[in-house]
């Protein structure tokens, strides 16, 4: 369940990105009210997409409930996340998948808690946004029926602090002008 290898999954989407950003903030848990390391993971862009139904964006670039991690993703991961991000069941989502955990009282740290408002991974503005360390996990990394999605703190944290560069807008192609019908 929690460590894929790379087979082939016949019937699933498999989401291929280039590298991943090990994403670290301190958090509040809501158990106990400590302060307590948590963790994400951010695709990082090219990404390419067997499978899917609709094309990814490289927006969509925040991984959610990871039920399968890369091997060597997972064991980088250990070794620098230790207990505190594993995978474990969670009621609420009905799930069995990656989940933080408080280093002080062991209470799971459900993915909504983390990445949603006023969790670690949404900043409101710079001194939040510096608050957030990367260690950057080369691949390629592949992730079958992977839960992503857009986070617009983020996004723009990645591009401003760690330099990923975006495509220029293509150019506007000009409309011509359209003459009136004759009688009209």
């Amino acid at each position: 369940m929690a460590e894929s290898e790379g087979n082939d999954d016949e019937g699933s989407a498999a989401l291929t990105c280039a590298g991943v950003y090990l994403l670290q903030a301190d958090g509040t848990c809501y158990s106990c009210k400590q302060s307590t390391p948590m963790f994400g993971v951010m695709g990082l862009p090219p990404f390419a997409l067997e499978g899917g139904e609709y094309p990814i964006d490289e927006d969509e670039c925040m991984f959610r409930e990871i039920v399968e991690m890369p091997a060597q993703l997972a064991e980088a991961i250990r070794a620098s996340a230790g207990p505190c991000f594993r995978p474990d069941f969670s009621r609420t989502a009905g799930a069995l998948y990656w989940m933080n955990h408080c280093k002080h009282c062991d209470a799971k740290q459900g993915d909504f808690f983390v990445h949603g408002p006023d969790g670690p991974f949404w900043p409101y503005d710079e001194a939040q946004m510096d608050a957030i360390q990367a260690t950057r996990l080369d691949g390629p990394f592949r992730f079958v029926d992977p839960s992503t999605a857009y986070s617009g703190a983020m996004v723009e944290w990645r591009d401003r602090k760690h330099g990923v560069q975006r495509p220029p807008p293509k150019a506007a192609v000009p409309r011509k002008k359209r003459k009136p019908k004759a009688g009209a």
